[in-house]
Parts: C-alpha cells; structure tokens; sequence
C-alpha cells in the first residue's frame, strides 16, 4: 500500500483534481468564507448534514437518485471528493466503493479525529438496525489531503475530542509520540498536533500495512480503547475521540489491575489522560451505567462471538499492547471494580 498522503497549506486547487468530480462536503461548511470560494469550481457538487444520520441505508437511496439526476459522465476518471469528518468520510467512501463497481475516492478531512484517524485504512461503513458499522467495505482513498487552512479552522473542543486517538496511537506502537503529547501535556496547541500529524498516520498505516482487510487479527490492536469506548459513545452521545480517551483510561486500569501493565507506566498514561478530562468525569460514567445497559451495549460489538467472548486490548506496556480473550461478564465485573476503587 502506497503513501498517498498529502500535506498542504491550502486547499488543492481545482485542477489537482479531474474534471470528472463530484463534490460532497459538510454543509457546515458552507459557514467558512474560504471553502465557499473554493467549492465554486466543482460543476457536481452534494452538501450532507454530517452525523451517524447521514451513515444509513436511506441516506444512501436519496444520495444516489441525486447522483443518476446529475447525468454524470460514466468514465473512470470519475471521481469522489469526501470533505469533511468521520461520518461524511465513512459515507462517502463506500459510496465510492459500490457507484459503478467502484470509483476514484479523494479524502480531505476537515476534523482533526479524521485527519489522525479515519481518513486512513479504508474501512468505510454504515450503520444498520441501530447499530453502529454493521454494512461496510474496504476501500482505501486513492488520496488524502491533509490541509493546515481547513484543520485550523476548528474550535478548541474539536482538538481536546481528538487526543483520544492520538493517545491510543502512541499507547500501540509508538513511545516517542507518547513522550512528545507528554512533553506539552500542559498546553497542547493546534502547533503541537499539526506538527506530528505526520507520526500519528504513519503509526496507524504501520499497523494497517499488516492487516489491511483483517484476516490476520494484527489490525484489532487498532481497537484499543474501543470496547468500552463504543458503549460511552452510545449511552451518552460523546463524541468518539473523548469516547476513546476514557475507553484508554479503562483499558490501561483493567491492564494494571490484571497485573500486565507496571505501575510507572500505568501512571504516565493515566495522567497524560487526566489533562484532558477529569478522574471524576470517568467515575461518573460508570457509576451512572446500568450493568443491563452495558452489557446490551457490549453484546452489540461486532467482535463478539456467539460465546459472549470478545478481543479486548490490554496494554503491556507504552508502545506494545496485546490481544486476548475476555467474557463478557468479565468486562462487566470490571466496570463494577473501577466504579467503586478508583
């Protein structure tokens, strides 16, 4: 798999791409002077209201008689622009995969969550009987754009709902990365992330190269922090990125209490994970869950078997982290210990 992974300053101009291109972007969009300019080039252009709404199957029916309306021409330079977050990337890439058997998909990610994480690996998906993911595909964008202009043009709260990813990243495969979020802990700025962007994606396609369609069970280790990650995101409506920050502060408390984890280590990411939220924001999540509402949620997670046995992700230590097997009621045991001694 190729690097196809482009920095720039600015939006790519017009001509970077065929005149074959379709454009879809989040209509929030629409709010910044800039991306108005830019958009005005494109002859096909489609603005979606970006959320788990648009990832549906009757998002997708009204998506495509839009597409046969505009009379597009059926070449294979035809191409598909995704501009925006996580779910307007997920959309749009398996639209790409399934139009015509398949057609030429660009990335340029505007959250930060996409651009460390998302935007990279091909898995696209959509959601499907109120569950998340269930219909999806692998297919990797032909090219992303990673673009400083529109990157920065985000609030603050944006960069602190990115650093769970970030965090993660550094946690699987990457001590130095780690070190460096440590290092400016304090005051981590829009400079800080953009400055190691580069690491992050090289950190996940590390992992992704191994096991691009995950036959092998290498590319799970991506799911650290995502177990319990997926049930705070769905109870509570988080955003992913902080939803992942805690589901790492669980993983990293389960690794410790099991013993796999030393305690240094153990520290160092519980308080690189405390600068960007609080102790008591975590203890006030599990207190708050029913242990019916999290195991409803768990048995939802597609890495479940018909055993009620999951691959949960444990940490060994900064830079390395394993795969084993755990039960459901396991799991559960272990919301009910954090909740109650931490």
């Amino acid at each position: 798999m190729k690097n196809n992974v482009l920095f720039q300053s600015h939006l790519p101009t017009r001509n970077q791409f065929p005149v074959e291109s379709v454009l879809f972007y989040d209509q929030i969009l629409d709010s910044k002077p800039f991306f108005k300019k830019w958009k005005k080039g494109f002859q096909y252009q489609m603005p979606l209201k970006a959320g788990e709404s648009l990832k549906t199957l009757e998002s997708l029916q009204k998506v495509l008689k839009k597409l046969s309306r505009m009379s597009l021409p059926q070449t294979t330079q035809l191409t598909f622009i995704a501009v925006g977050g996580g779910s307007v990337g997920d959309f749009v890439g398996f639209l790409s995969s399934i139009f015509l058997r398949g057609r030429i998909f660009v990335q340029i990610p505007s959250t930060w969550l996409a651009a460390i994480d998302s935007a990279h690996g091909g898995k696209n998906a959509l959601n499907f009987d109120h569950q998340k993911n269930q219909l999806g595909t692998v297919y990797t964008a032909h090219r992303v754009y990673i673009v400083h202009q529109l990157l920065t043009a985000q609030p603050q709260v944006r960069l602190n709902e990115a650093m769970g990813e970030v965090i993660k990243m550094g946690v699987i495969n990457s001590p130095h990365l780690f070190e460096q979020v440590e290092s400016n802990e304090d005051d981590f700025k829009e400079k800080n992330l953009i400055s190691i962007l580069p690491q992050l994606i090289a950190a996940k396609m590390k992992v992704v190269q191994t096991d691009l369609y995950e036959t092998k069970g290498l590319r799970r280790v991506l799911n650290l922090g995502h177990t319990m990650g997926h049930v705070f995101e769905s109870h509570y409506k988080m955003a992913h990125g902080e939803a992942v920050l805690f589901g790492t502060l669980f993983a990293a408390r389960f690794s410790f209490h099991l013993g796999l984890l030393k305690e240094n280590d153990f520290i160092r990411i519980s308080n690189l994970i405390f600068s960007f939220t609080s102790k008591n924001s975590m203890q006030n999540l599990l207190q708050k869950m029913k242990r019916a509402q999290i195991q409803k949620l768990l048995l939802k997670d597609k890495k479940v078997t018909a055993e009620n046995v999951m691959d949960f992700i444990f940490i060994k230590k900064i830079g390395f982290v394993i795969r084993q097997k755990v039960s459901v009621q396991k799991i559960l045991d272990e919301v009910e210990r954090q909740a109650t001694e931490f």
